[in-house]
């Protein structure tokens, strides 16, 4: 159903006095636990794109197949179709690149990141090896659960194969194949442990005011750079005291000051370090940019560590051998600087996301949660209407009110 129509063979053994054109195209499934490839035909009638097995793995075979089916063969497996077609028929291909699925949703605005549909297709893959060869009206929400319910997964997993599970059963009620959508309830999450937070104090002790004690307090050995133990150690004081994720602190470059103490968030590094131009859940029609104010430290510790000669626009502000921070080092390093420190980062579950957890907790009890959500880039429910209308830029007047309760938390 879904499959990119770039990898079919068009018009393939096509007859004058035929009005249906039936394209051939390859794909995997599962029999008997083993991987085998084979052929499969689609063709269009009554505006609905129809998928059938040429029942082989031998391409001579399938043409073979093919070209001996006549239109009568076809239509009235067609108006039956809603009774025969299975999952495999439906849904390979529905998160491939390109797929009419995928295309549908972007011109709607809304576009997956690659990790995200490289999650989808391996959900959709485990879901097609057990229901493959089930007919779509035979499936029910009992079906569903019992098998997620038999995996030995967390229910953080079970709830994103459900959202596969629900982008297909949307789909097949769009096309009328299935009479209702079966209700299907998130589970709970149990036993999740949540991340840990830094306390004041420790933040304190993490980041003293003299320099010499600042280095000694991130270096990890005798050998390393000055600088670029400074510039690490910026780098996570920037991150903890504006709320940025990790892509974005290590994306930040100098053409993004709007002035020297409030910096436009308008691109992240993806989990390939490619430099992207929206934020986190963004697209091209919704980028999530926005507004983060440093505090007078931060501008310092920034200032303290630029070289003589000036940075260029273009220049990342924190760079590791003329490069920006990788995420991996990133996590690594903070979590070995910590535990030297005697912080228990893993009994805590304390992570480079902590930061933005620790500014989420001490930032929320002194200012609204109206600019707490617009500074951070949370957006409730009702405030994603009311944020996508509004350039981030537009906020900065109402936001700066708050730079000198900022100062008092974080200097």
């Amino acid at each position: 159903m879904f499959a990119k129509i770039t990898k079919c063979a068009y018009g393939v053994h096509r007859k004058d006095s035929e009005l249906i054109v039936k394209h051939l195209y390859q794909r995997s499934v599962k029999r008997n636990g083993k991987t085998v490839k084979i052929w499969y035909f689609w063709y269009w009638h009554n505006g609905k794109q129809i998928r059938k097995s040429c029942k082989t793995s031998v391409k001579r075979e399938a043409l073979a197949y093919i070209s001996s089916l006549s239109d009568d063969d076809l239509i009235p497996e067609i108006k039956n179709n809603s009774n025969t077609i299975t999952f495999n028929d439906f849904c390979t291909g529905m998160f491939d690149d390109d797929s009419s699925y995928l295309v549908k949703l972007k011109n709607r605005g809304i576009v997956f990141g690659e990790t995200t549909l490289k999650q989808k297709r391996k959900y959709l893959s485990m879901i097609l090896e057990r229901f493959g060869e089930i007919h779509v009206k035979d499936i029910s929400a009992g079906i569903i659960d019992d098998w997620l319910l038999r995996q030995c997964r967390s229910n953080s997993w079970r709830n994103n194969c459900l959202s596969v599970f629900r982008a297909i059963l949307s789909e097949l009620y769009l096309y009328k194949l299935i009479d209702g959508i079966p209700e299907l309830p998130p589970y709970k999450r149990i036993d999740t442990k949540e991340k840990g937070i830094l306390y004041p104090e420790e933040i304190h002790s993490l980041f003293p005011d003299i320099p010499d004690e600042l280095i000694s307090v991130w270096r990890l050995y005798a050998s390393e750079n000055r600088l670029d133990i400074l510039i690490f150690a910026t780098m996570v004081y920037t991150a903890l005291t504006t709320g940025m994720r990790s892509g974005e602190v290590r994306a930040l470059t100098y053409s993004q000051f709007i002035q020297k103490d409030v910096v436009l968030l308008n691109a992240m590094l993806d989990i390939k370090g490619r430099r992207i131009q929206h934020l986190k859940k963004g697209n091209e029609k919704n980028k999530r940019w926005r507004c983060a104010i440093l505090p007078d430290r931060t501008v310092q510790m920034i200032d303290g560590m630029r070289r003589s000669e000036g940075p260029k626009e273009s220049d990342y502000v924190f760079e590791f051998h003329g490069k920006p921070f990788s995420a991996e080092y990133f996590n690594r390093r903070f979590k070995n600087v910590l535990a030297q420190n005697g912080i228990d980062v893993h009994g805590r579950n304390i992570t480079i996301h902590s930061l933005r957890f620790t500014y989420n907790s001490m930032m929320k009890r002194e200012i609204s949660a109206e600019d707490l959500r617009l500074m951070i880039g949370h957006t409730s429910e009702r405030m994603t209407e009311y944020y996508d209308k509004l350039l981030p830029i537009d906020h900065l007047p109402e936001l700066i009110q708050n730079k000198p309760v900022i100062d008092s938390v974080w200097n």
